[in-house]
């Protein structure tokens, strides 16, 4: 074998390897024989912009992905630096957490391996987090709870659907009303009940797209966990208008959510 057969054969299984799907009038998707580091092809969207040049995207899958392996990407964190390094070298965009570049159709080909090596690259971030660890059983405490309010109340058998995942949620308040989602959060540090906030409000917003569906936080701040969730945390809820109650200091409210979903008359 030479070097010309080599490269024939090399194209001619990438060719039989490459999946492709149409995904609007004139927009695809194509299915790479490249992988994620969990074994995964990479997909990549391919969209006109008009003159002659095209949108590849990486479909927003980065950023959920390394969303739910805890990478934070926020400004504060390291990690997110080191994230905006590998858009800055491989010359990526970042539209509403959707990673893309721009390219005629002379460099389509090539701009789209340089997308593809970005966010394999990024995607090694994942092995940077340490493993999460157990809280207490706060949930348990939350239920007890609603059920002495004698709520009307279930816990979702499986993760609830969202528009771009699947998300756990620990009580459905229902029957009643109109149902509300309920999210019951403990935290070990005040770093920890940050993240527990940015992803509340993520999978939160996330159900709420495609479920009519109401959805509150209740937050466990019994002895020195009320210092977790201070001011910065609870900014994040408000921002996102998600409603959120304090487990202690907001008994009183939390009391009249419990009790509006009861269904013994007084």
């Amino acid at each position: 074998m030479n070097c010309e057969e080599l490269k024939s054969s090399v194209l001619q299984w990438m060719g039989r390897e490459i999946e492709c799907h149409s995904t609007g009038e004139e927009s695809l998707a194509a299915v790479l024989p490249l992988l994620k580091p969990n074994g995964d092809a990479i997909e990549v969207g391919i969209e006109p912009i008009g003159s002659g040049r095209w949108k590849l995207s990486d479909l927003g899958d980065t950023y959920a992905t390394l969303y739910l392996a805890g990478v934070e990407l926020n400004d504060e964190y390291v990690r997110a630096e080191e994230f905006r390094q590998i858009l800055s070298a491989h010359r990526i965009g970042d539209d509403q957490h959707e990673l893309f570049v721009e390219a005629s159709s002379d460099e389509l080909v090539e701009r789209m391996f340089e997308l593809v090596h970005a966010v394999q690259t990024a995607l090694a971030l994942q092995f940077t987090v340490k493993p999460k660890q157990l809280g207490r059983d706060f949930p348990s405490v939350v239920a007890k709870f609603l059920a002495e309010q004698h709520a009307s109340f279930e816990i979702p058998p499986e993760p609830i659907e969202g528009k771009s995942g699947k998300w756990k949620f620990n009580f459905v308040l229902n029957h009643v009303r109109e149902e509300t989602l309920v999210k019951a959060l403990s935290a070990p540090s005040k770093a920890r009940a940050m993240r527990s906030a940015e992803e509340s409000v993520f999978e939160i917003n996330d159900v709420k797209a495609v479920r009519d569906s109401g959805a509150v936080v209740i937050a466990d701040d019994e002895g020195p966990r009320q210092a977790f969730w201070h001011p910065s945390v609870l900014r994040i809820f408000e921002e996102y208008k998600v409603p959120v109650y304090s487990f202690i200091a907001n008994q009183l409210e939390l009391t009249k959510l419990a009790q509006s979903y009861t269904n013994i008359k007084s």
